[in-house]
């Protein structure tokens, strides 16, 4: 008998396998970054395929297979209507490529998690302008690397980092120094190859 794990989790990205199944690159709460297939998911009948979405925000069920997880049920938290939003969706990629090319095995991660929370909520519960998406996107490619070890603390950055919080009062804040954290953040992927 297999355990089932419950777990909140980002669908950070799917991939077609075979005729009908799918593979997720879930960041969850409980397990980390993780990858999960989920059985006949394409077929018209499955009962997974409307919650299985790029960017959504689940509950999602798992139990542990000989080498991969498989994703027994799914319970949305948030559905995620993009329509018309396409400088949000840019950056939700944007986002998601780097933790998929900075994430290697499962390690849970909960302040990662946390962050990348943070920043789903945030940027589809307010309207942002272009220069408050670049100080969003900034801001949490900054946290990520941080987080990782990727980013060395330098002090004025800190206070950026240490918290999950973001409100438009930080990222107003934060336009102040965000040349200079890119700056940073260019430097640290220079240095680590990245």
């Amino acid at each position: 008998m297999h355990n089932i794990y419950t777990t909140k989790a980002i669908i950070i990205k799917s991939i077609p396998i075979g005729e009908a199944n799918k593979l997720y690159f879930l960041l969850t709460n409980d397990l980390g970054f993780i990858k999960a297939t989920a059985q006949g998911v394409r077929l018209a009948k499955s009962k997974l395929k409307s919650s299985l979405q790029d960017f959504y925000f689940a509950n999602i069920s798992l139990v542990r297979g000989k080498e991969i997880w498989r994703i027994t049920s799914v319970q949305n938290i948030r559905q995620i209507k993009l329509i018309g939003s396409l400088d949000k969706v840019s950056v939700i990629k944007n986002i998601f490529a780097l933790l998929l090319r900075l994430i290697h095995g499962e390690e849970k991660n909960e302040n990662l998690f946390e962050y990348i929370e943070s920043f789903y909520n945030f940027i589809f519960d307010n309207p942002l302008d272009e220069e408050e998406l670049k100080d969003l996107e900034t801001l949490i490619v900054l946290r990520i690397l941080y987080n990782l070890g990727y980013f060395k603390k330098v002090e004025k950055f800190i206070s950026y980092c240490d918290s999950s919080n973001i409100s438009p009062l930080l990222l107003k804040d934060f336009n102040n120094i965000r040349k200079q954290a890119i700056l940073e953040i260019n430097l640290s992927l220079k240095e680590t190859h990245l």
